[in-house]
Protein backbone atom coordinates (compact mmCIF):
# COMPACT_ATOMS: atom_id res chain seq x y z
CA UNK A 1 0.00 0.00 0.00
CA UNK A 2 2.85 2.40 0.82
CA UNK A 3 4.32 1.89 -2.65
CA UNK A 4 0.98 2.56 -4.34
CA UNK A 5 0.35 5.71 -2.28
CA UNK A 6 3.88 6.98 -3.00
CA UNK A 7 3.51 6.29 -6.72
CA UNK A 8 0.15 8.08 -6.92
CA UNK A 9 1.56 10.99 -4.91
CA UNK A 10 4.65 11.43 -7.10
CA UNK A 11 3.05 10.97 -10.50
CA UNK A 12 0.02 13.20 -9.95
CA UNK A 13 2.36 15.94 -8.74
CA UNK A 14 4.63 15.56 -11.76
CA UNK A 15 1.63 15.64 -14.09
CA UNK A 16 -0.25 18.62 -12.64
CA UNK A 17 2.43 20.91 -11.23
CA UNK A 18 3.60 22.33 -14.63
CA UNK A 19 0.02 23.42 -15.40
CA UNK A 20 0.32 26.17 -12.80
CA UNK A 21 2.74 27.98 -15.11
CA UNK A 22 -0.43 29.31 -16.75
CA UNK A 23 -0.79 31.52 -13.67
CA UNK A 24 2.54 33.29 -13.95
CA UNK A 25 4.09 35.75 -16.37
CA UNK A 26 7.29 33.92 -17.27
CA UNK A 27 8.88 37.01 -18.85
CA UNK A 28 8.56 39.00 -15.60
CA UNK A 29 9.34 36.25 -13.16
CA UNK A 30 12.55 35.09 -14.85
CA UNK A 31 13.85 31.82 -16.25
CA UNK A 32 14.90 30.50 -12.86
CA UNK A 33 11.28 29.98 -11.85
CA UNK A 34 10.25 27.90 -14.83
CA UNK A 35 13.52 25.98 -14.56
CA UNK A 36 12.64 25.03 -11.00
CA UNK A 37 9.03 24.21 -11.88
CA UNK A 38 9.93 21.91 -14.75
CA UNK A 39 12.91 20.29 -13.01
CA UNK A 40 11.01 19.45 -9.79
CA UNK A 41 8.13 18.06 -11.89
CA UNK A 42 10.56 15.93 -13.91
CA UNK A 43 12.33 14.68 -10.79
CA UNK A 44 9.16 13.73 -8.91
CA UNK A 45 7.62 12.23 -12.02
CA UNK A 46 10.76 10.18 -12.72
CA UNK A 47 10.69 8.75 -9.21
CA UNK A 48 7.01 7.86 -9.64
CA UNK A 49 7.59 6.18 -13.01
CA UNK A 50 10.51 4.21 -11.53
CA UNK A 51 8.23 2.88 -8.79
CA UNK A 52 5.57 2.11 -11.39
CA UNK A 53 7.99 -0.01 -13.41
CA UNK A 54 8.75 -2.05 -10.30
CA UNK A 55 5.07 -2.99 -9.91
CA UNK A 56 3.09 -5.78 -11.48
CA UNK A 57 1.21 -3.56 -13.90
CA UNK A 58 0.30 -3.75 -17.58
CA UNK A 59 3.33 -3.28 -19.85
CA UNK A 60 1.52 -0.73 -22.02
CA UNK A 61 0.82 1.40 -18.92
CA UNK A 62 4.49 1.35 -17.97
CA UNK A 63 5.55 2.28 -21.50
CA UNK A 64 2.97 5.11 -21.58
CA UNK A 65 4.37 6.42 -18.29
CA UNK A 66 7.89 6.32 -19.71
CA UNK A 67 6.75 8.23 -22.82
CA UNK A 68 5.12 10.87 -20.62
CA UNK A 69 8.18 11.45 -18.46
CA UNK A 70 10.43 11.60 -21.52
CA UNK A 71 8.12 14.20 -23.05
CA UNK A 72 8.24 16.25 -19.85
CA UNK A 73 12.04 16.04 -19.65
CA UNK A 74 12.29 17.03 -23.32
CA UNK A 75 10.13 20.13 -22.76
CA UNK A 76 12.20 20.98 -19.68
CA UNK A 77 15.42 20.71 -21.69
CA UNK A 78 13.97 22.79 -24.53
CA UNK A 79 13.02 25.70 -22.26
CA UNK A 80 15.99 25.44 -19.89
CA UNK A 81 17.99 28.27 -21.49
CA UNK A 82 15.06 30.30 -22.77
CA UNK A 83 13.88 33.42 -20.90
CA UNK A 84 10.20 32.40 -21.01
CA UNK A 85 7.98 29.39 -21.58
CA UNK A 86 4.84 28.85 -23.57
CA UNK A 87 2.30 27.42 -21.13
CA UNK A 88 0.40 25.55 -23.83
CA UNK A 89 3.57 23.67 -24.84
CA UNK A 90 4.28 22.71 -21.24
CA UNK A 91 0.67 21.48 -20.96
CA UNK A 92 1.11 18.85 -23.70
CA UNK A 93 3.10 16.42 -21.49
CA UNK A 94 0.60 17.05 -18.67
CA UNK A 95 -2.32 16.05 -20.88
CA UNK A 96 -0.47 12.84 -21.77
CA UNK A 97 0.34 12.38 -18.10
CA UNK A 98 -3.34 12.62 -17.11
CA UNK A 99 -4.11 9.74 -19.47
CA UNK A 100 -1.28 7.74 -17.92
CA UNK A 101 -2.52 8.55 -14.43
CA UNK A 102 -6.06 7.45 -15.27
CA UNK A 103 -4.76 4.10 -16.57
CA UNK A 104 -2.60 3.70 -13.49
CA UNK A 105 -5.45 4.38 -11.05
CA UNK A 106 -7.74 2.01 -12.94
CA UNK A 107 -5.20 -0.81 -12.63
CA UNK A 108 -3.73 -0.20 -9.18
CA UNK A 109 -6.91 0.81 -7.35
CA UNK A 110 -10.28 0.70 -9.10
CA UNK A 111 -11.86 2.05 -12.32
CA UNK A 112 -14.19 4.38 -10.45
CA UNK A 113 -14.89 7.93 -11.64
CA UNK A 114 -15.26 9.18 -8.06
CA UNK A 115 -11.74 8.04 -7.23
CA UNK A 116 -10.31 9.62 -10.37
CA UNK A 117 -12.09 12.91 -9.73
CA UNK A 118 -11.06 13.18 -6.08
CA UNK A 119 -7.53 11.98 -6.79
CA UNK A 120 -6.96 14.58 -9.51
CA UNK A 121 -8.60 17.27 -7.37
CA UNK A 122 -6.29 16.32 -4.51
CA UNK A 123 -3.37 16.54 -6.92
CA UNK A 124 -4.35 20.08 -7.89
CA UNK A 125 -4.58 21.06 -4.21
CA UNK A 126 -1.18 19.55 -3.42
CA UNK A 127 0.48 21.05 -6.50
CA UNK A 128 -1.22 24.41 -6.00
CA UNK A 129 -0.07 24.67 -2.39
CA UNK A 130 3.55 23.93 -3.27
CA UNK A 131 3.44 26.23 -6.31
CA UNK A 132 2.03 29.10 -4.23
CA UNK A 133 4.66 28.59 -1.55
CA UNK A 134 7.51 28.58 -4.09
CA UNK A 135 6.04 31.60 -5.87
CA UNK A 136 5.79 33.50 -2.58
CA UNK A 137 9.42 32.68 -1.85
CA UNK A 138 10.34 34.00 -5.32
CA UNK A 139 9.36 37.51 -4.31
CA UNK A 140 12.57 37.57 -2.27
CA UNK A 141 14.57 36.98 -5.45
CA UNK A 142 12.81 39.18 -7.99
CA UNK A 143 12.34 42.90 -7.34
CA UNK A 144 9.00 44.51 -8.24
CA UNK A 145 7.27 41.22 -9.06
CA UNK A 146 3.53 41.97 -9.47
CA UNK A 147 1.47 41.05 -6.40
CA UNK A 148 -1.29 39.86 -8.71
CA UNK A 149 0.67 36.67 -9.50
CA UNK A 150 0.75 35.44 -5.89
CA UNK A 151 -2.83 36.56 -5.30
CA UNK A 152 -4.00 34.63 -8.36
CA UNK A 153 -2.12 31.51 -7.30
CA UNK A 154 -3.62 31.52 -3.80
CA UNK A 155 -7.10 32.14 -5.20
CA UNK A 156 -6.79 29.09 -7.45
CA UNK A 157 -5.68 27.01 -4.47
CA UNK A 158 -8.66 28.34 -2.50
CA UNK A 159 -10.95 27.46 -5.42
CA UNK A 160 -9.76 23.83 -5.49
CA UNK A 161 -10.20 23.56 -1.72
CA UNK A 162 -13.76 24.87 -2.01
CA UNK A 163 -14.46 22.26 -4.69
CA UNK A 164 -13.29 19.58 -2.28
CA UNK A 165 -15.63 20.94 0.42
CA UNK A 166 -18.55 20.90 -2.03
CA UNK A 167 -17.69 17.31 -2.99
CA UNK A 168 -17.05 15.99 0.52
CA UNK A 169 -19.92 17.57 2.45
CA UNK A 170 -22.85 15.64 0.87
CA UNK A 171 -20.74 12.47 0.90
CA UNK A 172 -20.02 12.83 4.61
CA UNK A 173 -23.65 13.62 5.50
CA UNK A 174 -25.27 10.80 3.53
CA UNK A 175 -22.51 8.25 2.88
CA UNK A 176 -22.12 4.87 4.55
CA UNK A 177 -19.22 2.48 4.96
CA UNK A 178 -18.97 -1.23 5.72
CA UNK A 179 -16.00 -1.16 8.09
CA UNK A 180 -17.13 -3.56 10.83
CA UNK A 181 -19.22 -6.07 8.91
CA UNK A 182 -22.29 -3.84 8.90
CA UNK A 183 -22.99 -0.52 7.23
CA UNK A 184 -22.55 2.58 9.37
CA UNK A 185 -22.75 6.26 8.49
CA UNK A 186 -19.55 8.14 7.77
CA UNK A 187 -20.27 10.53 10.63
CA UNK A 188 -20.38 7.57 12.99
CA UNK A 189 -17.29 6.08 11.36
CA UNK A 190 -15.28 9.25 11.95
CA UNK A 191 -15.98 8.92 15.67
CA UNK A 192 -14.60 5.37 15.74
CA UNK A 193 -10.98 4.31 16.16
CA UNK A 194 -10.60 3.39 12.46
CA UNK A 195 -12.05 6.72 11.38
CA UNK A 196 -9.94 8.96 13.59
CA UNK A 197 -7.36 9.65 10.88
CA UNK A 198 -10.15 10.51 8.45
CA UNK A 199 -10.95 13.41 10.76
CA UNK A 200 -7.24 14.33 10.61
CA UNK A 201 -7.40 14.22 6.80
CA UNK A 202 -10.46 16.46 6.70
CA UNK A 203 -8.97 18.95 9.14
CA UNK A 204 -5.42 19.16 7.79
CA UNK A 205 -6.25 18.43 4.16
CA UNK A 206 -9.19 20.80 3.73
CA UNK A 207 -10.37 22.89 6.68
CA UNK A 208 -7.07 24.30 7.92
CA UNK A 209 -5.71 25.15 4.43
CA UNK A 210 -8.95 27.01 3.65
CA UNK A 211 -8.57 29.22 6.71
CA UNK A 212 -4.88 29.84 6.06
CA UNK A 213 -5.55 30.74 2.41
CA UNK A 214 -7.91 33.48 3.59
CA UNK A 215 -5.22 34.78 5.95
CA UNK A 216 -2.60 34.59 3.18
CA UNK A 217 -4.80 36.60 0.82
CA UNK A 218 -5.16 39.28 3.49
CA UNK A 219 -1.39 39.48 3.98
CA UNK A 220 -0.90 39.73 0.21
CA UNK A 221 -3.40 42.60 0.19
CA UNK A 222 -1.05 44.59 2.45
CA UNK A 223 1.98 43.51 0.35
CA UNK A 224 3.44 41.37 3.12
CA UNK A 225 4.80 38.58 0.93
CA UNK A 226 7.10 37.15 3.60
CA UNK A 227 4.19 36.63 5.99
CA UNK A 228 2.10 35.12 3.19
CA UNK A 229 4.93 32.75 2.28
CA UNK A 230 5.26 31.65 5.90
CA UNK A 231 1.54 30.84 5.96
CA UNK A 232 1.87 28.93 2.69
CA UNK A 233 4.64 26.78 4.17
CA UNK A 234 2.10 25.69 6.79
CA UNK A 235 -0.44 25.00 4.04
CA UNK A 236 2.00 22.73 2.18
CA UNK A 237 2.71 20.62 5.27
CA UNK A 238 -0.97 20.46 6.17
CA UNK A 239 -2.11 19.53 2.64
CA UNK A 240 0.60 16.87 2.23
CA UNK A 241 -0.40 15.24 5.51
CA UNK A 242 -4.07 15.31 4.61
CA UNK A 243 -3.45 13.99 1.10
CA UNK A 244 -1.62 10.92 2.40
CA UNK A 245 -4.50 10.09 4.74
CA UNK A 246 -7.06 10.68 1.98
CA UNK A 247 -5.21 8.19 -0.24
CA UNK A 248 -4.98 5.68 2.62
CA UNK A 249 -8.75 5.73 3.16
CA UNK A 250 -9.37 5.47 -0.57
CA UNK A 251 -7.26 2.32 -0.78
CA UNK A 252 -8.24 0.76 2.54
CA UNK A 253 -11.96 1.61 2.77
CA UNK A 254 -12.94 2.88 -0.69
CA UNK A 255 -13.71 6.39 0.57
CA UNK A 256 -13.26 8.88 -2.25
CA UNK A 257 -12.97 12.19 -0.41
Amino acid sequence: MVTIISTLFLIVFGVLYPLFLWITDSEKIGRGFHRFTLSISSLMGSLGVTLLWLMNIDFLSRVSAAVWILALITVSWFYWSRPAVQAWVVSIPSLLGIIVYVRMVNELVTPDFSLLATSILGGFILSGSIFSMVLGHWYLNVVDLPMALLRRSIRWLFFFLVLRVLWDTPYLLTGEIDATGSAISLLEFIQSFNGFFLFIALFFGTALPLVICVLALRTVAIHSTQSATGLLYVVVISVAMGDLFYKYYALQFGLFL
